[in-house]
């Protein structure tokens, strides 16, 4: 099967189900909105070494916010129920908070409550107060500079994470454009994050490790400098590999996505279209790249 009329392989990419909650940051600038979502998903990449995978969400043309201000929607998605919660009360306690102007509210109509406001609210040391606004039942914590509101409680749904695509290109130049072309097609839409920095993968991963310590290790046998493997896999004539990661609140917005994402990707110098597999290992959820 071709796409463009680039090759894709006959195999699916393996993802895995992930717990995620969806935060509406707002500040009194543009500025201060900003710099809290960014901070607020930094180092939330991959789940191999960070506590979640997380990034700022597309805004849909009729985006708005609770309280009328500059704001962002922020995914985050872990393993876990646990270890959700613990990450969105770290991020929200050690960057939400202190970010002068901030609001945050739940960005999620369904889903299970976590009471996250009133578990942030405790640093008001036992001065936080119940507040009534916009519609929405807030805590408020009384900081130097005034005070810091929050939703009480927010919603967890179930999604997806990742959901894959390998580029293989003959060229690092022709492959890094191509890729980036699939990420821009892909961090358009709505519902889903791309949690890689500038939605490239540069190293993808495999699970397991040559230490004992590690988890996971490059994907050795698909590295083009490593030529004295006797597992080498990658084909001839490819120069270098890149990798798009998706996460999104549902399965069907994660197949679209990459699809488009494979469309747009699929220019001139690649020499194929792949995906990470990794035998159920890490997750249960196969999409067959030619399904797509």
């Amino acid at each position: 099967m071709h796409n463009n009329p680039v090759p894709i392989d006959d195999v699916s990419a393996e993802a895995f189900e992930a717990f995620y909650a969806r935060l509406v940051i707002t500040a009194r600038s543009a500025k201060w909105a900003y710099e809290a979502a960014v901070k607020s998903v930094g180092c939330a990449t991959s789940i191999i070494g960070c506590g979640c995978e997380a990034g700022i969400e597309a805004r849909s043309e009729t985006f708005s916010t609770p309280d009328g201000r500059p704001g962002h929607e922020l995914l985050f998605f872990a393993r876990t129920k646990e270890r959700l919660k613990k990450e969105l009360i770290k991020r929200v306690g050690q960057v939400c908070l202190p970010t002068p102007t901030v609001t945050v509210f739940s960005g999620l109509a369904k889903g299970e409550d976590f009471p996250l406001g009133e578990k942030v609210a405790m640093f008001g040391d036992s001065y936080q107060s119940g507040r009534k606004k916009f519609g929405r039942d807030l805590v408020s914590v009384p900081i130097t500079s005034g005070e810091f509101m929050m939703e009480k409680s927010v919603k967890m749904g179930r999604g997806i994470a990742g959901a894959n695509f390998w580029v293989f290109a003959k060229s690092y130049k022709t492959g890094l454009k191509a890729a980036e072309h699939g990420a821009e097609a892909i961090a358009e839409m709505q519902g889903l994050i791309l949690p890689f920095a500038g939605g490239v993968v540069a190293s993808p991963s495999r699970i397991g490790s040559a230490y004992s310590s590690l988890k996971a290790s490059t994907q050795a046998d698909y590295c083009p400098t490593i030529t004295n493997n006797k597992n080498r896999k990658i084909p001839e004539g490819v120069e270098a590999i890149f990798e798009i990661v998706i996460n999104a609140t549902s399965l069907e917005i994660a197949k679209t996505a990459m699809k488009k994402g494979i469309t747009a990707a699929s220019t001139s110098g690649v020499l194929k279209i792949g995906a990470a597999n990794f035998g159920g290992k890490l997750g249960n959820i196969d999409i067959p790249l030619r399904s797509l």
